[in-house]
């Protein structure tokens, strides 16, 4: 009885350490990607700024308004990010809300189209960096506040799939960030407003895995309660595919993207922990994924009526949205490897 129960013993030990050497490898593997994203993410960070003043003068949600999220948070989890960059990220977009057109923009409430998404993805990228409010911070997720239609949500005038152009996301951008920046006097207004967006957000049904996603990170945003977060975050869950990815529509393929964003909305919403089966299949999807450059290719559906600027990241045409695509990759890369300091 106890030469088997010593063998019984060798070989739970034997297995033990065969997993726990499968999960240091695996975590590596992880840590090797996100090092790679985030170097080539940085570099057209950069060349995005520095090619947009000779057209626009202005910055992107997809390379400076996701960016500076997920440069913050590889920051928060010991990734190495340039300083240089990420100031300058943050500098463009505090420089740009400060010029005359735009002060006088939020000065008068006025209602350009990029104000809602732009803006938003702004100041989501200022409170992930904990950056400390001011005057202009201020004005802005005020214009933003007093752009909620009387049903409740906030609507993107912009018709760029999937980035921006749903209300869900406008919707769950604007509460998070107009309680993040509105001044203290108008907190009541903002509750108000944020249990408007809450009832919206539940009384509407998501069909695009970006609609999904952000009515489960808006119903966290606005203290939903707590079962309605969970049943959301399954149907969300339940899209799942076989490869490990989500779809942004059920007619596309998987990509980056869509399982990215859908993988970091279940882990914040403490409906998926990254130890989970799901978790990991997900991320087995976006490593098999990556290219060798450390980006992934997503392929554009929105209609490109805004100028093209070149900032070096691959996939010619498909650059903006495979920007963001391997923001949001990167961003649950990142969240999975808290695993190993765990």
């Amino acid at each position: 009885m106890k030469k088997y129960l010593i063998a019984g013993c060798f070989l739970l030990s034997l297995f033990a350490f065969r997993n726990d050497t499968q999960d240091k490898r695996k975590t590596a593997e992880i840590k090797t990607a996100v090092g790679k994203s985030l170097s080539i993410l940085q570099s057209s960070s950069h060349a995005f700024l520095k090619n947009v003043i000779v057209l626009t003068n202005c910055h992107s949600c997809h390379n400076q308004g996701l960016g500076v999220v997920t440069f913050a948070l590889a920051k928060e989890n010991g990734f190495a990010v340039s300083d240089t960059i990420f100031n300058e990220a943050i500098d463009s977009t505090c420089n740009y809300w400060k010029t005359t057109s735009s002060m006088q923009t939020l000065a008068e409430n006025d209602d350009p189209v990029a104000i809602v998404m732009t803006g938003n993805y702004d100041l989501w990228g200022l409170s992930a960096s904990h950056y400390k409010s001011n005057k202009t911070i201020e004005l802005l997720a005020q214009n933003i506040m007093r752009k909620q239609s009387y049903d409740g949500r906030w609507v993107s005038i912009g018709q760029r799939p999937p980035l921006e152009y749903y209300s869900f996301t406008a919707t769950a951008l604007a509460v998070k960030n107009i309680r993040a920046y509105v001044p203290a006097i108008l907190q009541n207004e903002v509750e108000q407003r944020v249990e408007k967006a809450r009832a919206w957000l539940l009384s509407n049904k998501p069909e695009a895995n970006e609609e999904k996603v952000f009515q489960l990170l808006g119903l966290l945003w606005t203290d939903a309660d707590k079962n309605i977060i969970a049943q959301k975050a399954g149907k969300l869950l339940a899209a799942q595919h076989e490869d490990g990815g989500w779809s942004q529509l059920d007619s596309l393929e998987t990509d980056s993207y869509a399982t990215g964003q859908s993988l970091y909305a279940l882990y914040q919403s403490g409906q998926l922990a990254v130890s989970a089966p799901a978790y990991q299949k997900g991320i087995d999807f976006l490593l098999s994924t990556q290219f060798a450059d450390g980006s992934w290719q997503v392929h554009s559906r929105s209609y490109p009526f805004v100028p093209f600027v070149d900032s070096g990241f691959p996939h010619d045409k498909d650059q903006f949205i495979s920007a963001a695509g391997s923001n949001w990759a990167t961003m649950a890369l990142i969240l999975a490897a808290k695993k190993a300091g765990s």
